[in-house]
């Protein structure tokens, strides 16, 4: 009964950091059609990163779409972490008898705890937050 609880946990946890992910992407999809959510509240700013470069390349497109692009890659890495955790949970619980491997999942959660906390706002806070805390829990039941 404990590894199905465990399990549970670790699975919800990661769907709570999918889910976090897949409405990250489509934020960002939508941002790329007709910028809002993703764009600076001054509207005069806009045009600008679009007409500007970032400075470490000369080959960039433009910086509102160098920074769309960090979103991207952000949305996809949160999903991708979460199918990982999701599989090591639902499917091969036995590398997480490896502590390493606990270890590492839970801290990977964690530093989007602290990058919430530092840079973002309260969703992505109470919501990683969470799924963390789920995750730890769970692996914490299964070993």
């Amino acid at each position: 009964m404990s590894g199905e609880l465990g399990q549970f946990l670790i699975a919800t946890g990661a769907g709570i950091f999918f889910l976090l992910g897949v409405l990250h992407l489509r934020i960002t999809v939508a941002d790329l059609k007709e910028p809002k959510k993703f764009a600076p509240a001054n509207k005069a700013l806009l045009p600008q990163l679009m007409e500007t470069r970032i400075a470490m390349r000369k080959d960039v497109k433009n910086f509102w779409l160098s920074y769309l692009g960090f979103h991207f890659s952000h949305s996809v890495g949160v999903m991708f972490y979460a199918l990982t955790v999701a599989y090591c949970g639902l499917v091969r619980p036995d590398i997480l008898s490896d502590v390493m491997v606990r270890v590492v999942i839970v801290g990977f959660g964690a530093s989007y705890v602290l990058m919430s906390r530092a840079f973002w706002f309260i969703i992505p806070l109470a919501g990683s937050a969470i799924g963390v805390t789920l995750i730890a829990v769970g692996m914490a039941t299964l070993y």
